[in-house]
């Protein structure tokens, strides 16, 4: 299909299912790759890329071309990344309080490509830094379609991919034993 991201949109707006399979087709991967980084959990990407492609099904109509689709689309996964992180924070405390099941830690980042540090690393940063890291170093947006996806200022993401990049080189040195870090071994 020829057709431009433009043109397709208005078509899945009109409820053309063909256009709208070409647009999943386009973004899925990388809403499920922003939902993994998010989460660690094969699971728990799936859910949120289903629930993002609902969504975006429901409100393609709304789409006003403001930013570009699969910074909108984006917008739309971040919104249901969250949404799944209140809603296992509740079901955790709910677990926790009554008393059936104990706390369980989250799933443990496992890679064989040795960069089990750095996996960690990230996930323990707070959400926002995590985010930032997320969308600009490992899906390899620019700071403005980072700033469109999460609502902010540019300078606020540069501030906060700043601030991530310091706490992951603290992080990876106390977990060298005293080695300089590069700034390439933290540039995710």
């Amino acid at each position: 299909m020829g057709d431009s991201e433009s043109q397709l949109v208005k078509r899945a707006a009109r409820r053309d299912r063909a256009a709208f399979e070409v647009l999943y087709r386009r973004h899925v991967d990388r809403v499920w790759r922003y939902a993994w980084f998010r989460t660690r959990s094969r699971e728990a990407a799936s859910d949120i890329t289903q629930d993002t492609f609902v969504r975006v099904a429901k409100a393609i109509g709304t789409f006003r071309g403001d930013s570009s689709f699969s910074t909108w689309v984006l917008a739309i996964a971040r919104s249901v990344a969250v949404d799944h992180a209140r809603k296992v924070s509740r079901e955790r405390a709910m677990r926790e309080s009554e008393g059936r099941l104990k706390f369980v830690a989250a799933e443990e980042v496992k890679a064989a490509d040795g960069h089990d540090a750095l996996r960690s690393a990230i996930q323990m940063l707070p959400a926002a830094m995590r985010d930032v890291v997320v969308l600009c170093e490992l899906s390899g947006m620019s700071v403005r379609e980072a700033a469109g996806v999460l609502g902010w200022s540019e300078s606020r993401v540069k501030t906060t991919a700043f601030r991530a990049r310091r706490k992951l080189r603290e992080r990876l040195g106390k977990d060298r034993e005293g080695d300089e870090l590069s700034d390439d071994v933290v540039d995710v």
